[in-house]
């Protein structure tokens, strides 16, 4: 079963467009650098090349972004989705591991006023939120998930690997067009490219959900010079949603929470 409703599917595309891990071999040509441990990782800044921004097509769109974030490493993003009335709000930073398994993030989420705090780390999440195990965080191995959970663990993991979000992101992507429009986001001016994608093409998107979507969405892309997103925006009629990437390249540390204050919670997603 499929955990996926519109917002997250409509955002994981729009991750997928915005890939930052995995092999730079398949990604890039050149290096994407040396990565450290998933706890404790080092960004290493991308800049742009004598020649400036890299033309982006709908051939390349995908591959060079993805090859720009493999450089840089690490960021931090919000995201904000409206959806039924409700907002909900995301917070996080990220580090790449060449290995997505080894790839760390550390977010806190505002769902509708359920307050959600998430850690990825070394191949297992930890989750905390009102009224589940006391005070403590849940611990659960991605390997050892079971049923929907381990389903949606996967879902997840593979959304983190670039060589799969891209081959998705291929099926759906129709067409990628410059506008000219510039805006200075994190002290970098960057450029808005319209992304049309085909929904009846984007992974996890099925049956009613997919029923309420048109048959194409437009994905504002903001790309800075050095080939970084900096901001991702969907307008769409009930359904808003946006992210704004920062701190590309920054030295970042994510670490598991204190033996101390975790339960195991494995058993407990069949």
């Amino acid at each position: 079963m499929r955990i996926r409703t519109i917002p997250t599917a409509l955002a994981a595309l729009a991750l997928a467009l915005t890939a930052g891990c995995g092999s730079s071999a398949d990604l890039a040509d050149g290096d994407g650098g040396d990565a450290s441990t998933a706890s404790s990782q080092t960004g290493a800044k991308g800049g742009t090349t004598d020649e400036g921004a890299t033309k982006l097509t709908s051939s390349n769109f995908a591959e060079v972004l993805a090859g720009a974030q493999v450089e840089a490493q690490t960021a931090h993003m919000t995201m904000s989705i409206g959806a039924g009335g409700q907002k909900i709000a995301a917070e996080a930073d990220v580090a790449t591991d060449p290995d997505p398994d080894k790839t760390a993030m550390r977010m806190t989420m505002d769902m509708g006023g359920q307050d959600l705090e998430m850690i990825l780390v070394d191949g297992t999440i930890y989750t905390k939120a009102p009224g589940m195990s006391g005070d403590k965080w849940m611990k659960i191995s991605l390997d050892e998930a079971k049923g929907a959970a381990a389903e949606s663990f996967a879902q997840m993991r593979d959304s983190m690997d670039p060589a799969k979000s891209i081959e998705s992101l291929k099926a759906a992507l129709k067409d990628v067009k410059k506008t000219g429009e510039t805006e200075t986001i994190d002290g970098v001016e960057a450029t808005r490219y319209d992304v049309v994608v085909d929904t009846s093409k984007i992974e996890g998107m099925e049956g009613a959900a997919a029923a309420q979507l048109p048959k194409e969405l437009t994905y504002q892309y903001w790309v800075g010079p050095d080939d970084l997103p900096r901001k991702v925006v969907v307008d769409m009629p009930q359904m808003p949603i946006e992210m704004a990437f920062t701190k590309w390249g920054e030295d970042l540390e994510i670490k598991a929470p204190p033996a101390g204050e975790v339960v195991d919670g494995s058993s407990m997603m069949g």
